[in-house]
């Protein structure tokens, strides 16, 4: 009963919104969760899977991708504990197959409500439905920003963002990332990647070596900042 309390208390730290938005159902909510606990490299769903559940997380990430015919890939988003799955939304809403791949990036922990539980909420609290399209919402923005950049961005400018930014996290100077990895997230191929990786080499940006990237300059990735806004 102490871990479960504790789950709980955790899980109202990182999604507040869930027990504002519930204060007529958190009791019932409650009951529902079931705690769910998944390793790295895990599969979540496959494109047109039925999603039989919703997560809330609380540790570790899920990468969202799609693929095209030509098995080239695209990172659509990321969650990360406090944000929701709009995709699994609009597969259980809407009782339609998942329209992507989900995978589990590290270790997981969560809490799942199964289906049922899931419309009965939407059935009978505003509240929670509140809470939904706030979340779609935020997360439909997100999505744009993707649309926008790869219709309208030059592919080195958001290679030179992504690049700033995956030093940011890291707060280091070296990066341990494959050519296939990157390409996967911008939706490229690992060919055009090297390509371009190479000429932020001969510019004296970045030193590439095999599977590391080790940052020689912020200039150029600070000019990408400024130009995507």
């Amino acid at each position: 009963m102490k871990n479960i309390t504790t789950n709980i208390n955790n899980l109202a730290s990182i999604y507040p919104d869930v027990f504002t938005y519930l204060t007529d159902t958190t009791n019932d909510l409650l009951s529902c969760f079931a705690p769910v606990e998944i390793p790295a490299r895990t599969l979540l769903y496959s494109q047109n899977d039925y999603c039989d559940k919703f997560m809330w997380l609380t540790e570790g990430a899920i990468r969202v991708y799609k693929n095209s015919p030509e098995g080239r890939e695209i990172t659509l988003y990321r969650i990360e504990p406090g944000d929701l799955c709009i995709l699994s939304l609009q597969s259980i809403l809407c009782d339609k197959g998942f329209p992507a791949h989900a995978i589990t990036e590290s270790d997981i922990k969560g809490f799942i409500l199964p289906n049922n539980d899931f419309h009965h909420l939407v059935d009978n609290s505003s509240e929670f439905n509140r809470y939904l399209l706030k979340n779609i919402s935020q997360r439909i923005g997100t999505i744009m920003d993707l649309v926008s950049e790869v219709t309208f961005q030059r592919l080195d400018l958001r290679l030179a963002c992504y690049l700033g930014q995956i030093f940011e996290r890291s707060h280091c100077e070296t990066v341990h990332i494959t050519h296939a990895k990157i390409a996967n997230e911008l939706g490229s191929t690992r060919e055009v990647i090297s390509r371009l990786l190479k000429e932020f080499e001969q510019q004296k940006c970045i030193k590439l070596s095999r599977g590391k990237i080790q940052l020689m300059s912020n200039e150029a990735f600070n000019w990408a900042k400024r130009k995507s806004y």
